[in-house]
């Protein structure tokens, strides 16, 4: 059990990680794209505001939809192991774990955003809960202690549990 609690805490620290530095370079894409387009630096109060935007987003959205859906997944995968034991499953698993957190966390946590109409939910709920659910699959395929039915239940054959 203290083995699949540090894995566990692993994979949460993996998946954060990957979710923040993809969340960075998505960011630096966008601005560098408009660099291109408008020619110029943000200033010093730009540089700033950007700094706050990073971390409203990660704190609000991005970082809870993870937590939901890593917890999520571990009990899911106590009580039905057979998505946890393959990639295939496991991307698709967490993808629909994450799909399904994303209308509390939008709704409850992420107070600076407000959608403005299917569309922009839809982006909105593509880039939060796609990205939580690519950095906790990339974090399993990346980390050779977090192969693919690490965390599913295992049968016991002692006739009394230990």
């Amino acid at each position: 059990m203290v083995r699949t609690g540090l894995r566990a805490l692993l994979w949460l620290a993996a998946s954060g990680g990957l979710l923040l530095a993809g969340f960075a370079l998505f960011g630096a894409v966008l601005l560098g794209l408009s660099l291109l387009q408008r020619g110029t630096a943000p200033g010093p109060v730009g540089w700033e505001a950007l700094g706050l935007v990073y971390q409203t987003i990660a704190v609000q959205a991005l970082l809870p939809e993870l937590g939901f859906t890593l917890a999520s997944w571990l009990a899911l995968a106590f009580v039905w192991p057979a998505p946890e034991r393959s990639l295939l499953g496991l991307g698709l698993g967490l993808a629909g774990v994450a799909a399904l957190w994303f209308p509390l966390v939008g709704e409850r946590f992420f107070t600076v955003w407000q959608s403005a109409g299917p569309a922009t939910y839809a982006a909105t709920a593509a880039l939060v809960a796609g990205g939580a659910a690519a950095a906790a699959w990339l974090a399993r395929v990346a980390l050779p202690a977090l192969p693919p039915g690490c965390f599913a239940a295992r049968g016991s054959r002692d006739i009394v549990e230990p």
